[in-house]
């Protein structure tokens, strides 16, 4: 029996209803399946824990287009069963994140490439920091969602970066957050770790890097930088750019509503302006 390490909050959701679904996509550390409204990924063990995550040891057979069950809780894979663990992941979080953001600038060394040209994007974090300062999250992640490479491109992460560290810090509510997940332009694997980045949660190895950062650890802290650069092509790195691009720039959750009564009028709008 192949049961699976750890499962995340997004496996369990999944698994919840009795629904039929498809094999999305499938790669050699991890299979991506939608079963009703919901997508999650089967991985291998060396993938970090995270919401959509149910890690174990080997991925059951199946390619993109098989057939997805789940039956009474229990997930079938080409009318095979697939054991999932019962050992609930749950990231860590801590609200005084702000600790973080002077040893996570001094170790992450990173600016996310959006532009497909392999360069990076040196105005980035000035057209960012013009958004997060007033606190205009709407803005800050239409800057980057659909910008880049990978299966979740560069700029999705840099926004489940700011998002998830927009709801660690509570700045703004969860359905301005989960707003923009629903009307983002991207496809439907992104959507879901945005989804979860949107209540706090995205993968293990970067609520490691940021509680080690938080509390000055710099050796654990390089420690799971360099574990980042594993996930993905770039997508551990550009997730945590974004975490340091919302810690340096967001304002606290008093000043964001602040901002957020000035954008809505006439009056308001003006003085932003100048």
């Amino acid at each position: 029996m192949n049961l699976s390490l750890d499962t995340g909050e997004g496996v369990r959701e999944g698994l919840k209803k009795s629904s039929a679904g498809r094999v999305i996509a499938s790669f050699r550390k991890a299979m991506y399946i939608r079963v009703g409204p919901h997508v999650f990924a089967l991985t291998i063990a060396s993938v970090p824990s995270g919401p959509l995550h149910a890690r174990m040891n080997m991925l059951p057979l199946g390619a993109v287009g098989d057939p997805v069950e789940v039956r009474q809780g229990e997930l079938r894979v080409v009318d095979r069963v697939v054991p999932i663990s019962e050992q609930l992941w749950v990231p860590t979080v801590f609200p005084d994140m702000r600790r973080a953001t002077g040893l996570l600038s001094t170790v992450l060394c990173h600016v996310p490439n959006l532009n497909l040209s392999g360069t990076s994007d040196d105005l980035l974090e000035d057209d960012l920091a013009s958004f997060l300062q007033v606190g205009d999250l709407v803005g800050a992640c239409a800057r980057v969602i659909g910008h880049g490479a990978g299966l979740t491109p560069a700029g999705d992460d840099v926004a489940a970066g700011i998002l998830a560290v927009d709801s660690i810090l509570g700045v703004h509510d969860r359905v301005m957050r989960e707003g923009i997940v629903s009307t983002a332009t991207t496809h439907e694997i992104s959507r879901a770790f945005l989804r979860w980045a949107a209540v706090g949660q995205s993968i293990e190895t970067l609520h490691t890097f940021l509680q080690a950062c938080a509390f000055g650890q710099e050796v654990a802290a390089r420690a799971s930088r360099a574990r980042l650069t594993e996930h993905g092509y770039s997508s551990g790195l550009d997730l945590a750019y974004g975490a340091l691009m919302a810690l340096k720039y967001l304002p606290n959750a008093l000043d964001a509503a602040h901002f957020s009564d000035l954008r809505s009028t006439p009056k308001g709008q003006a003085q932003m302006m100048r």
